[in-house]
């Protein structure tokens, strides 16, 4: 027990006492792993030992060996990694320095001169098109100036024309006021005369009745100036014959060849067969006027269009071929058209004959065809008829012999003087 008693203090002082430090290659020595086939054996080999009649005492400060070598390799465990973060840290700080930040500075540098070239085409366009609103202002500008001189120039030309005609003027009436009252009176019924025969030529020649009107006005307004008592019969007679064409009744020309156009339509878009003869009782439901009778006469005329069913108290008589009514139907239209162009031309006597003609083509048609059109294209043709394309001018114009008589005493006194 004493031995025993001296042996702890021994050991304590061997625990307490410190660890001899190991060279720095040791530091640096790989870390032994624990496992617990090796703390087996371990404890094994401790068990050994103290069947072999060691103190017991022996194998607590290798324990606390173990232990604290555990502590240092975590400790350096965690060494390590601080050191391997550091390392990587710095890696990528160094290749951010290295790669990244030449980039970056040359993407800048990039954008900058982007900047510049962008400023610098800027400046030019706008340089571009200072020069282009200078080049616009100044065309313009010579544009205008240009066209007020060629505005100043023309109207210069015109108050020269305006002068040149005022001092013509000027001197036709100074002309005037020097002849005597005769010699204007005489030029007055020469151009009264002229204008009654122009008056004349467009009445028949040409049919014009408003411009023969309007000659015969202007001739009477050079009689009425004139204001002599002498001349009373030419200016009655020049009344008369206005107030004759002014009672003419107007053109109806253009009115009648558009009926007879539209006529002419009508007629070729009827389709004319022949229309069968009734039967005894079909006759005697025709006399009857009740809706009834009406309906059925209606719906027999729609089927005939398609199926014709004839029932005869008479004898059969032959029908009539299609191609007849065909014909007709051509004649008629040719007729129309022959009397529009009658009335185009004026030809009152055309015009009559072949609008009888087509009269008596639809009256032969009338009761052979079942087209109740027929009876009313025969009267619009017979109200047609009796239209007087042109109206009747006047066989003579007084008031032209009237003023040529007048031109002829003038003559004789300028002969006798």
């Amino acid at each position: 027990m004493s031995e025993s008693n001296k042996q702890k203090p021994a050991t304590d002082e061997q625990a307490k006492a410190p660890a001899p430090k190991q060279p720095a290659t040791e530091a640096k020595a790989p870390t032994v792993k624990t496992t617990p086939k090796a703390t087996a054996d371990a404890a094994k080999k401790g068990s050994d030992n103290t069947t072999g009649g060691a103190p017991s005492t022996s194998s607590k400060p290798k324990s606390t060996e173990v232990g604290k070598s555990a502590k240092r390799n975590s400790a350096l465990i965690g060494w390590v990694i601080v050191v391997l973060l550091a390392a990587v840290i710095i890696i990528a700080m160094w290749f951010g320095y290295t790669r990244v930040w030449p980039m970056h500075q040359q993407q800048i540098t990039s954008m900058a001169q982007q900047q510049e070239t962008s400023a610098a085409t800027i400046e030019q366009l706008q340089g571009r098109l200072d020069n282009l609103e200078q080049s616009v202002s100044a065309a313009v500008r010579s544009s205008v100036e240009n066209l007020e001189q060629r505005v100043d120039s023309q109207l210069g030309r015109q108050q020269q024309v305006i002068d040149d005609y005022q001092l013509a003027v000027q001197s036709v009436q100074a002309e005037l006021a020097n002849l005597d009252i005769s010699q204007e009176s005489n030029w007055r019924i020469y151009e009264a005369r002229n204008l009654a025969e122009r008056a004349a030529t467009k009445l028949w020649i040409e049919n014009d009745a408003n411009a023969a009107l309007a000659f015969l006005r202007l001739a009477e307004s050079h009689i009425i100036a004139l204001d002599n008592p002498a001349h009373m019969q030419a200016r009655q007679a020049l009344a008369n014959d206005i107030a004759q064409l002014e009672q003419l009744p107007e053109n109806r020309i253009e009115t009648v060849s558009l009926k007879l156009g539209t006529l002419r339509d009508q007629v070729a878009q009827s389709q004319w067969y022949q229309q069968l003869a009734m039967s005894s009782d079909e006759a005697s439901t025709a006399a009857d006027d009740s809706w009834l009778s009406n309906l059925k006469r209606s719906l027999n005329t729609l089927m005939q269009q398609f199926v014709r069913v004839q029932r005869r108290d008479t004898p059969v008589e032959p029908m009539i071929a299609d191609a007849y009514f065909d014909v007709l139907q051509q004649r008629l239209l040719l007729q129309l058209q022959i009397g529009q162009q009658a009335a185009m031309n004026g030809s009152q006597a055309v015009y009559e004959a072949n609008i009888n003609e087509a009269i008596t083509l639809l009256t032969r048609l009338q009761g052979q065809v079942n087209d109740a059109d027929v009876s009313r294209f025969i009267d619009e043709l017979q109200a047609l008829k009796g239209v007087q394309l042109q109206p009747d001018y006047p066989a003579a114009l007084n008031s032209t012999t009237q003023l040529e008589r007048l031109a002829n005493q003038i003559a004789q006194t300028n002969q006798g003087d």
